[in-house]
């Protein structure tokens, strides 16, 4: 994949701001005012404030499946599409449960999971290429993102994939059974 260059501003005579977005999901912003833009977003998953007793609270408020809602950066902040697939395995949860129906224990298990998932997204530089300093390594641990067919690293049935609020998710039918399916 290029750079795909969106908008480049000249900052001083020998530096350059420049938006890349080769996905397209990207936005810029310019305001006076931060909280018209931040204002709107969901709580910072790795912030000492977010507790699991906060996230149990959102979640049984909701009546959404967990991958769309987890998705919803107005719910939480920062988590995108690989993420949300490899936090719901970890936590065993299926990406169609609702979320209302999460117990106390399971909405913990998914806080770990999800701060898990994050801190070893940024320990391995993320999933995407850094086409201008290096690329990220946590592709490289995925266990169920783009693995569709291959086995479960747990327990070894076949990765499935399904498009959920349109975007691919991927997730193992043996650990992340859809409860009362």
């Amino acid at each position: 994949a290029s750079l795909v260059t969106h908008h480049a501003s000249r900052i001083t005579p020998d530096a350059t701001l420049v938006f890349n977005d080769a996905r397209k999901f990207g936005r810029v912003w310019l305001t006076a005012n931060p909280e018209d833009v931040l204002g709107n977003l969901g709580p910072e998953p790795l912030d000492l404030s977010f507790t699991p007793q906060a996230f149990y609270e959102r979640l049984r408020k909701r009546h959404r499946q967990l991958k769309p809602l987890l998705l919803d950066q107005s719910f939480i902040a920062g988590l995108g599409n690989i993420y949300t697939d490899e936090a719901l395995h970890a936590a065993r949860l299926h990406p169609l449960s609702p979320s209302n129906s999460v117990t106390p224990q399971q909405a913990e298990g998914l806080w770990r999971a999800v701060r898990a998932v994050l801190e070893e997204g940024i320990r391995s530089n993320g999933a995407s290429i850094d086409w201008v300093y290096r690329g990220g390594e946590f592709q490289d641990h995925f266990r169920v993102y783009g693995r569709e067919g291959q086995p479960c690293p747990v327990c070894g049935t076949g990765i499935e994939r399904l498009t959920v609020g349109q975007r691919g998710t991927h997730f193992c039918p043996n650990c992340q059974p859809l409860e009362g399916d």
